[in-house]
């Protein structure tokens, strides 16, 4: 299982931006579209490292924790937000006060060659390539919304969001957030039900092709030497 969290058993860590977040990646790494290489569910363990502001001295701890020297690769999944550069910035400057390599941009493995240094890399949700926008794992869970039904319910909720904030003005400054857990609300599998819980509920389509970035900067560590 990949998320055990007091202690390094993996050789990949995928450091997550908050709970939510690592029960995706859990869910994900466990699911039907990952079975056919079983690296992904064997060789990699995530971990939550808290807010934004708290990477750094996640791995700062993370460096001195049973089992490092097992890790061969580290990637940060992390929300890219409102302003992409500055995510990125500081993704780099965690990497950096913590002397390991620093990946140069998004969705690239940075790995120094003479030294035995973990290689690292950085993707943003809700993207996963190499050329983010702004937004956040809502908006890839938006995306990739299993049900049936889910593509006429997402115009549904879309319209009625739109409808409130014509009466009302804006009901929320995370609209993203607002639009999913509206569908969840209405929806009874899904009621009340935070990312991770409604992701083990079977909320989201694991083969999506919005997951295939992050399927393939996965990939791309697990074949590292």
């Amino acid at each position: 299982m990949p998320h055990i969290n007091n202690r390094i058993l993996k050789p990949f860590l995928i450091l997550c931006e908050g709970k939510d977040v690592e029960n995706f990646m859990i869910c994900y790494l466990e699911s039907d579209a990952l079975a056919y290489d079983s690296r992904f569910s064997n060789d990699i363990q995530t971990f939550d490292f808290k807010g934004i502001d708290d990477l750094s001295a996640f791995i700062g701890t993370l460096t001195r924790m049973d089992g490092y020297d097992l890790v061969r690769q580290i990637m940060v999944l992390r929300d890219a937000e409102t302003d992409v550069n500055q995510a990125i910035r500081s993704i780099q400057n965690a990497f950096r006060l913590n002397d390991l390599p620093v990946p140069g941009q998004p969705h690239i493995w940075k790995i120094e060659s003479d030294s035995d240094k973990p290689a690292t890399a950085f993707t943003l949700l809700p993207d996963c390539n190499k050329e983010p926008t702004t937004g956040a794992l809502e908006d890839l869970c938006w995306d990739i919304l299993k049900d049936e039904h889910a593509s006429k319910m997402r115009n549904d909720v879309l319209g009625f969001i739109d409808d409130i904030k014509k009466n009302y003005g804006t009901i929320s400054t995370h609209e993203h957030k607002s639009r999913l857990h509206t569908y969840f609300s209405v929806n009874e599998k899904y009621i009340s039900l935070k990312i991770g819980e409604a992701a083990k509920a079977g909320a989201f389509a694991w083969d999506h092709e919005k997951l295939n970035g992050l399927r393939d900067i996965m990939l791309e560590g697990l074949d590292i030497d």
